[in-house]
């Protein structure tokens, strides 16, 4: 791998961990088709008027696929489980089996694998029952698609589970055979086409062509980008990378063309255009494609988090004004009584003690719902810690089975440092979710494992290391900048100060006064040589450098390796830099028998 090509690959793994967020937050959900919206308010406002349940369920089903094809997935289980509500007692139906294997797709995308399969075996059992071959066609699909989860893509002949991939997707193809069913014998020919481009059989081709030639046949423009996006996987998995990257794009057209907007097949575009640009060595291109697939994946879990909480609360503040409206209704007939007669007015009376207990009791239930959904969000926010800590830690895996195999030492120190520094997140999205405090981290408990980290990997894990530290607790966006200039400088510290010295030793210091943060962190190494230099100063809403440099080091003639480091162009130091002005803070270099760096930040 040439040096352009491995920077590449480190700029394009720290972008997507340093700016995910940033990108996620921009990000838009897919808009939600308006002509699917408004056919299914059309279907639930007829069946309202009607007061045909069927009719309802209907309606409900058909909302979810809307929300399905905008990719918010939360959304859609809601109005399947209305659906299904309003189904169940009626007993077995083909609705009702359908309305199972859709549930069980979604339970499958959001990662619940036992309720997925819960939900296709009763699809399969009603199917079963109903001996409808239409229902059969659609359980059959979803089995196999939950044994192809199970699949790992590399066991074929042989293999129980790649077995039954195949035996459901045959029975489901056979079917819709006898049906004379030209877009289902289509849909079954492009699940085996991409079951066989993953198991790299050569009948994956001749599969996925047939499927897009019966599409055209029967004029299904919105189906054919899937189509041919598959079918563009093949050839790339084959060799063919030129017809592959010509099908790819003539998928995107399409899909442009139509104003398609669905989630799924914009997310495996982009993933398919990472694929050939990668395969092809066209870095940068295959690093453009990954932001557009990282921000449409970042956005659809905030929408979904965001969206849950909205309805939720919309939810709840439709449920007190109905119950304030019961309330001043009661009143009104309550004096109406009075002016009646007295007995009447007892009975009223007597029932509005009734009607208040019962409103306590609403209430009650109404204050333990918001506690529960609070909890919830809680538990959601950790394991979004917890999700980011593993993918760091794969980062950081990836790094460092990348260095061992690098031979310039150059670039594997370069990369080494890269590992450290996702290591850092990594510790402290992990503290985030095992610690007590949402969204908080305790400061001397992250910056020992932090130096700790540091000091194993460059070999000197007994450096006399002193921590200083008071009972600080800080929020996760003053701790990453802050963890990122402590494995800066601990990094430092073991490449020019402690193999230099006979006793090396490393003293962390940090207090609180009021609401500063100032830290010292001190090493008894050589020192420095050169000129000194000051961090700036953030004086008001332009940010601006205060400019000083009185702070002056005793040179001792030439500059040392470590003085170039230290340098302002250099990248660590510019790392540094970027973190104190995001911390919105000052900082100085000093040589006092060691190096001495002094930062102050406000919080």
């Amino acid at each position: 791998m040439s040096r352009s090509s491995l920077t590449l690959n480190c700029l394009f793994v720290l972008w997507v961990f340093t700016s995910g967020v940033s990108i996620a937050q921009q990000a838009a959900r897919l808009k939600v088709q308006p002509d699917r919206l408004q056919k299914a308010k059309e279907a639930e406002q007829e069946a309202i008027r009607k007061k045909d349940s069927v009719g309802l369920a209907q309606a409900y089903y058909l909302y979810g696929r809307t929300y399905v094809f905008a990719g918010d997935y939360q959304a859609s289980q809601g109005y399947f489980l209305k659906s299904l509500q309003l189904l169940e007692p009626r007993g077995d139906s083909f609705e009702l089996s359908r309305i199972y294997v859709r549930l069980s797709e979604n339970e499958g995308r959001l990662g619940r694998a036992a309720d997925a399969l819960r939900y296709a075996k009763l699809s399969l059992a009603v199917a079963q029952r109903l001996r409808s071959p239409k229902a059969l066609g659609l359980a059959y699909g979803v089995m196999a698609g939950i044994y192809e989860n199970k699949w790992n893509g590399q066991v074929r002949n042989g293999s129980a589970v790649y077995d039954s991939i195949l035996y459901y997707y045959h029975k489901r193809a056979a079917i819709y055979r006898s049906l004379n069913d030209t877009l289902g014998v289509a849909e079954a020919n492009l699940q085996l086409g991409t079951l066989f481009t993953k198991a790299k059989d050569v009948r994956a081709i001749p599969y996925l062509e047939k499927s897009l030639h019966l599409m055209e046949l029967i004029h299904r423009e919105n189906l054919k980008p899937n189509v041919l996006m598959h079918l563009a996987s093949a050839y790339l998995v084959f060799g063919k990378h030129q017809l592959g990257f010509q099908t790819l794009q003539k998928a995107g057209q399409l899909y442009n063309q139509n104003k398609l907007d669905e989630y799924d097949t914009a997310l495996s575009l982009e993933n398919e255009y990472v694929l050939y640009y990668q395969t092809t060595g066209h870095w940068r291109e295959a690093f453009e494609h990954l932001k557009k697939m990282n921000a449409l994946e970042k956005g659809e879990w905030l929408s979904d988090r965001e969206a849950t909480i909205a309805r939720l609360n919309v939810e709840y503040e439709t449920q007190k004004k109905e119950a304030l409206l019961n309330a001043q209704k009661s009143e009104l007939a309550l004096r109406d009584e009075n002016l009646r007669t007295q007995q009447r007015f007892t009975m009223a009376t007597s029932a509005l003690l009734v009607m208040t207990a019962g409103m306590s009791l609403v209430f009650f239930r109404l204050n333990r719902k918001n506690q529960r959904i609070s909890r919830q969000n809680q538990e959601l926010v950790k394991e979004q810690n917890h999700r980011v800590k593993n993918n760091l830690q794969v980062v950081s895996s990836l790094l460092s089975l990348q260095s061992k195999r690098l031979t310039d030492e150059a670039a594997k120190k370069a990369v080494e440092e890269s590992r450290l520094r996702v290591q850092s997140m990594a510790i402290l999205h992990q503290r985030l979710y095992d610690g007590d405090r949402l969204a908080q981290v305790h400061l001397e408990e992250f910056i020992q494992e932090l130096v700790e980290g540091v000091l194993k990997a460059y070999g000197f894990p007994s450096v006399d290391t002193r921590l200083e530290i008071d009972d600080i607790t800080l929020p996760a966006d003053k701790a990453v900048p802050l963890g990122l200039i402590l494995n800066e400088l601990t990094t430092n510290a073991c490449k020019y100060a402690f193999p230099t010295t006979q006793h090396p030793s490393y003293l962390i210091g940090c207090r609180q006064e009021k609401h500063t943060i100032h830290l010292n962190v001190t090493d008894n190494g050589p020192g420095l040589e050169g000129p000194g230099l000051e961090g700036p100063g953030l004086e008001g809403p332009g940010l601006e450098s205060s400019g000083r440099t009185d702070a002056r080091l005793e040179g001792k003639g030439q500059s040392s390796d470590r003085w170039d480091v230290i340098r302002k162009d250099s990248f660590g130091m510019q790392l540094i830099r970027a973190q104190v002005i995001q911390l919105h803070g000052t900082y100085q270099f000093a040589s006092n028998k060691g190096t001495v760096f002094t930062l102050t930040f406000t919080v």
